[in-house]
């Protein structure tokens, strides 16, 4: 038989906040890197430098914060590959993702990446670079990327070396000539230092005239040629008269179409979506679905914690500010009473918003929101008056 004891009064204090957006870090570079196959043997497992240290097994991808992560068994320009991407714009990259690659001449040009694409693929990053990249490769990459933007729900990027790809996505890096005071690169070589430096540029301005202090040649045009490969979605290093510089940061896409005009041209634009889609989708897997009771007051608590997210990218000066806006879809509610036949178009029609609001969705959330992206001040108009 229980024992009742004396009356009790039992308090506990629940919170009713929902987990906030958590903020992704941004300016990860994916490199794909060519090494003979010994080499990765040996940085694959435990082994003595030539010093006689012990040096403990890489895995594969491995990972490079600074240079003194790069491997001294790596072959000497695939070391320089990161060092190039490591020098970065304002910051060095975050971090950078190796994925090593056998050196190899019989694979099939068009498919010889599908392998470290795929592995790459379950990890998160920004911006893709593949130093050796063959131009035959070039189609089949873009088309990866596009595929995992559209149907896979990862906004990666590539820089590659005169890619056409008309996509948002792909920055097409199309110089033919760069030259530095050591060595002439390729186009496809140095998208590991392009990578790079458009991951070390803050969200807060863009990687417009960032000057490349150890160019000293490229191939040059003049300034109607300029204005022309940009307009055809290109980015380029290009000389001023006095000092080497990357063109205005677009990225490769041209044909603007409803609900995706000019902001989706513009490389800083797209990395600042990118993340607020980012950020949203992996918080509300990790903390939201499945979690909550899908009535009105929980919903209005995921509404202001998306809302706190987007008021701290306002303070972050990435949105203007005194703008974001997260509510309720009231016309996505509506439609969905409608297609479900829980209620007439006249009893809706009849109902406040506040009442459609309150009305029970089953499993889904229709929420709809209004943001403005702050772009980089890059084109000043001052008439003087004299």
């Amino acid at each position: 038989m229980a024992k009742l004891g004396m009356p009790s009064v039992i308090i506990s204090f629940e919170e009713a906040g929902i987990t906030a957006i958590e903020r992704s870090k941004r300016g990860i570079v994916a490199l794909i890197l060519e090494e003979p196959k010994e080499s990765i043997t040996k940085l694959l497992t435990d082994h003595q430098d030539t010093g006689g240290n012990q040096i403990k097994a890489i895995t594969n991808p491995f990972t490079v914060y600074t240079t003194d992560d790069i491997p001294s068994e790596l072959t000497e320009q695939n070391q320089e590959y990161l060092r190039m991407c490591l020098k970065g714009y304002v910051t060095t990259p975050y971090r950078i993702k190796v994925m090593l690659q056998e050196t190899s001449e019989s694979s099939a040009a068009a498919t010889k990446w599908d392998a470290s694409l795929k592995i790459l693929a379950t990890d998160r990053w920004d911006y893709l670079a593949i130093p050796t990249i063959e131009q035959a490769a070039v189609d089949t990459v873009s088309t990866w990327i596009k595929t995992n933007r559209e149907n896979k729900f990862k906004k990666i990027k590539a820089v590659l070396p005169g890619c056409t790809a008309d996509y948002e996505g792909i920055v097409n890096f199309s110089n033919k000539k760069i030259k530095t005071a050591t060595k002439e690169y390729t186009p496809a070589e140095y998208t590991a230092r392009i990578a790079g430096l458009i991951c070390g540029t803050p969200m807060t301005i863009s990687a417009t005239y960032a000057p490349l202090s150890e160019v000293i040649d490229c191939d040059k045009y003049d300034l109607d040629e300029n204005d022309e490969k940009v307009n055809a979605g290109e980015f380029f290093i290009w000389y001023d008269g006095k000092k080497y510089k990357m063109s205005r940061a677009v990225n490769s896409l041209i044909t603007t179409t409803q609900g995706k005009q000019e902001g989706y041209q513009t490389i800083k634009i797209v990395d600042v979506m990118d993340m607020i889609y980012d950020d949203i989708r992996n918080t509300a897997q990790d903390s939201y679905i499945g979690k909550y009771t899908n009535d009105y007051d929980n919903k209005c608590l995921l509404i202001t914690a998306i809302t706190g997210y987007l008021k701290q990218l306002e303070a972050d000066r990435l949105l203007q500010r005194d703008y974001s806006l997260v509510d309720i879809d009231v016309e996505a509610v509506k439609n969905y009473q409608l297609s479900n036949g829980l209620y007439t178009k006249e009893e809706l029609a009849d109902m406040s918003d506040l009442e459609i609001k309150k009305l029970d969705t089953k499993k889904k959330v229709f929420l709809k929101a209004q943001i403005k992206i702050l772009d980089a001040m890059e084109d000043i108009i001052l008439p003087v008056s004299i």
